[in-house]
């Protein structure tokens, strides 16, 4: 019985979707049990893998002398603190000093990069390409709000997969068998961003591009056709940094960055109207067809709320996906901004996800509005002052923390900045049996009043904004 357990632990691992059998429902239906006797068996088959191959967790593992993990609560000495991928000196960004870096990642990841040829990369960006070119793993960044950004490496097949999970939540719906039009949906894709870059999701677009449009450029409509500079990302978090020291004015800025300061600002001075003729026109040459659509809050109550002023309404074709997520970071909607967004826009249902980019956590909100944990991720809610695990019973909060049993090649336990409230033990209204995190979702940082570094969309145009009105007072 223990091997065929073993066996479809490691197929969950694996390849979720196909275990069950490309239904959400089944997913979702599976008894709680029967989730966490596979999820002991997936953590304990990691653990073993990584605890050899991955140095930083073989360290850890040596110093608090485990040895194996068998409960949910083995594992939360052994989660890392979400800051650990920007553990790296900051000097080593600065002094471009990318053997020493790709050294650091060799401690974080079970791929050998060492052997990775730097030479002649005068850039962050020169850098990530080489690694892009050379290696299995892709390199995400955050926004380094702190001052330093994150560098997190993940396979490449991770992000194929982690689209396809896209795909199958965005255009199923809970509680109905999947058809062939929600498995292979035939859509455009809209994207009121930067067509590329290594910022946390800007790293998406090339994958939504090739799950969703079949790789035909035409079809994915991005509001800026150029990438994000993650050179210019730095400059940021260093500025940030510098300006909160008061020390800005002994801050060297790249010349070649530097040289760029009129163009970053009249691109900063166009946003607000390119934003709203780049929505204009998807709306007008999409109208009525089966798209995509990925925004944060605020656009889309915005959107829809000018539309409907003017009598605007049923834009797309009802069986589009609008996604949205990421909080609302202070602006204020009304609550029913759904119905309002829906309305405008034609469609059925806007999906919302909350996850976490260092471990590739991606829970899909239900029609509660309760965020439902996948099989594969392990949830945690954890004493915000000590990190103890609360009990795995009743309605916690406190502060979230999740294992991703798909994580192949870094650790796959990390502990977040949110505040979450998890219900364990009551069925959600919605009929899944999957344990739920309430929807109101806050980060500690937002409690306590300090800088805690995220990677969301809504951070990219943030960033931007920042980096620009830092160079505009600044004086070479």
């Amino acid at each position: 019985m223990s091997q065929t357990l073993e066996a479809r632990a490691r197929h969950l691992m694996k390849d979720p979707i196909g275990f069950f059998d490309n239904s959400i429902t089944k997913m979702h239906r599976m008894p709680k049990e029967e989730v966490e006797a596979l999820q002991r068996i997936g953590m304990s088959i990691r653990f073993k893998e990584h605890s050899k191959s991955i140095e930083i967790l073989r360290n850890l593992t040596q110093r608090l002398g485990i040895t194996e993990v068998k409960e949910f609560n083995d594992l939360v000495p052994l989660l890392f603190p979400h800051t650990v991928f920007k553990s790296y000196p900051p000097a080593l960004l600065d002094k471009k000093r990318f053997d020493l870096l790709n050294q650091w990642l060799n401690k974080v990841t079970n791929v050998d990069i060492s052997k990775v040829d730097v030479s002649g990369c005068d850039s962050i960006d020169a850098w990530l390409d080489r690694m892009d070119q050379q290696t299995p793993i892709t390199i995400i960044t955050s926004s380094g709000t702190t001052g330093t950004i994150s560098l997190i490496p993940k396979g490449k097949e991770a992000f194929h997969y982690g689209m396809r999970v896209w795909r199958t939540f965005l255009f199923q719906t809970f509680g109905e068998e999947p058809t062939k039009a929600s498995l292979y949906p035939d859509v455009d894709v809209i994207w009121p961003n930067f067509a590329g870059g290594r910022l946390g999701s800007l790293r998406l677009a090339d994958y939504l591009k090739t799950e969703f449009t079949g790789g035909n450029e035409r079809r994915f409509h991005a509001l800026y056709p150029a990438a994000l500079d993650t050179d210019l990302t730095f400059l940021a978090s260093k500025m940030r940094a510098a300006a909160s020291r008061g020390e800005l004015d002994r801050l060297k800025i790249d010349p070649k960055l530097l040289a760029r300061k009129a163009e970053f600002e009249a691109m900063q001075a166009r946003a607000p109207q390119e934003m709203a003729a780049f929505l204009d026109k998807c709306m007008r040459e999409l109208r009525g067809k089966r798209v995509l659509m990925i925004g944060p809050y605020n656009m889309l109550h915005d959107l829809a709320a000018e539309g409907l002023k003017k009598g605007i309404r049923n834009v797309f074709a009802r069986d589009s996906a609008i996604m949205t997520g990421g909080g609302l970071k202070g602006y204020k909607v009304p609550e029913n901004w759904r119905e309002l967004v829906k309305e405008f826009l034609g469609v059925d249902r806007i999906q919302e996800m909350y996850g976490m980019s260092e471990v590739g956590v991606s829970n899909w909100a239900c029609e509660a509005g309760h965020y439902h944990v996948q099989p594969w991720n392990i949830p945690y809610v954890l004493d915000p002052d000590t990190n103890e695990p609360l009990p795995r019973e009743g309605v916690q909060t406190g502060r979230a923390a999740f294992f991703d049993l798909m994580n192949e090649v870094h650790w796959g336990g990390a502990i977040s900045g949110d505040e979450i409230t998890i219900d364990w033990s009551t069925p959600c209204r919605c009929g899944l049996a999957s344990v739920h995190i309430h929807h109101d979702i806050m980060r500690f940082s937002e409690k306590q009043g300090v800088e805690d570094d995220r990677i969301t969309c809504a951070a990219t145009q943030q960033v931007t904004s920042e980096v620009i009105d830092f160079m505009r007072g600044y004086e070479s």
